[in-house]
């Protein structure tokens, strides 16, 4: 049974979805039952998303990577400095200035290029939020709880909601298109409560999140992540999120049926 001292130790790292898939399972039952700790992890999550809603990200010009890349073949290419040779046996000397010239501008250029890989590679909002998705759907299966209300209904499924979210989830029936309702939950993500269904295709559940935003309208996106096959897309006001660990043209054509059934 973990303690609260060892609980809290480990939030930060809960919060940033670092912790191993059992410490974060243990960690996740013990916050089942612990408001006071529960709340130390909505304050520290409600900082990151203060930090990452006000700090200043300047995306690098997409002629960077064209300008790093055009530079390391013409260093490499570049001629040695042409020196005389002097008298007294210091012939040398030159030609091993012009070594020491060029690996430091090779060891610049390649600083350069891996600060530039480096920024071109940080994780963008979206792929941060995918991480926590697939968080998310671990720790609900690993808590063996995944269904908070379980009901095929959606007309049950959907006032469950009430009072328990600041906004009404729309909740449809996909089982025409093969896709069973199991129910749902409430979860947490993006330092905020959403709602997440619970469908079935086959012996795969499949996670659908669905939360308010202010984006425009999107058509669906697919990824791959952990061994996970998820897609995002916003309609009607509402961001979603589909995951699964079926085959992605599995999620595909949940996505389909999803998109054609929503209002």
């Amino acid at each position: 049974m973990m303690e609260c001292d060892e609980a809290r130790d480990l939030l930060d790292a809960y919060a940033d979805n670092a912790l191993e898939l059992a410490e974060a399972a243990r960690l996740n039952r013990h916050l089942q039952g612990c408001a006071a700790c529960r709340a130390e992890l909505d304050a520290i999550r409600g900082l990151g998303h203060a930090l990452r809603a006000q700090a200043p990200y300047h995306r690098a010009p997409d002629a960077l990577r064209q300008r790093v890349r055009a530079a390391l073949p013409q260093v490499a290419a570049a001629p040695l400095p042409a020196r005389p040779a002097r008298r007294g046996g210091r012939a040398g000397g030159w030609a091993v200035q012009a070594w020491a010239n060029l690996g430091m501008a090779v060891v610049a250029a390649c600083a350069l290029a891996l600060a530039a890989g480096l920024w071109l590679q940080r994780p963008t909002a979206q792929g941060l939020l995918a991480q926590q998705i697939v968080a998310s759907h671990v720790r609900a299966l690993l808590s063996g709880r995944p269904v908070d209300v379980i009901s095929t209904d959606e007309h049950t499924v959907k006032p469950w909601f009430n009072g328990r979210l600041d906004y009404a989830p729309p909740v449809v029936d996909l089982a025409p298109q093969g896709f069973a309702l199991l129910g749902g939950r409430v979860d947490y993500v993006d330092a905020r409560r959403v709602a997440v269904l619970i469908y079935r295709a086959g012996g795969h559940p499949i996670d659908l999140y669905l939360f308010p935003t202010t984006d425009a309208a999107a058509a669906p996106q697919t990824r791959s992540d952990d061994g996970y096959a998820l897609a995002t897309w916003v309609a009607g006001g509402m961001r979603y999120w589909a995951i699964t660990d079926a085959e992605p043209a599995v999620l595909k054509r949940f996505v389909r049926g999803s998109t054609a059934a929503s209002p």
